[in-house]
Order: C-alpha cells, then structure tokens, then sequence
C-alpha cells in the first residue's frame, strides 16, 4: 500500500467520523450540526475532487498516445 492510498483512506474515513458527529449534534444547534456533516463529506470526498481536477484532459491524452506511437514506429522503422 503506497502512502497516498493509506492518505485516501485516512481522509475517507476521517470525513466518515466527522458527518456521524456533524448529524449527532443535538437539535438546538442543527445548522452547526448541518455545517460540520457538509464539511466531513468534502473532506471524506477529498481524494476523488483533486484527482478529477488534476488528470490529464483527453487531448493530453490523446496527445501522449500519439507521441508514444510515433516513437514505437520509428523503433521499428530502425531495426529494419
């Protein structure tokens, strides 16, 4: 396990124990009980928005395919 996945985990989990306390808090403070259960969900869902903000677009990608391709080809292209 790399410690970026056990990081995943912590803040899962984390954000997990935060919305179960958000939700628990007693009915005369609700919006500060609402706003802590907010707060542990982008927490727990942390991980899963800076992946999609941070990969590659699909013309980077596309991109890259064609480069590695390129290269393959002249590889091949120099052993003939």
């Amino acid at each position: 396990m790399t410690m970026g996945s056990f990081m995943t985990y912590v803040l899962h989990f984390s954000g997990l124990l935060v919305v179960i306390l958000g939700l628990s808090i007693k009915p005369k403070m609700k919006v500060l009980g609402l706003v802590i259960a907010v707060s542990g969900f982008l927490l727990g869902t942390s991980p899963v928005w800076y992946s999609a903000l941070t990969q590659p677009t699909d013309e980077e990608m596309y991109e890259a395919w064609r480069e590695q391709q390129r290269l393959h080809q002249e590889r091949m292209d120099n052993r003939q």
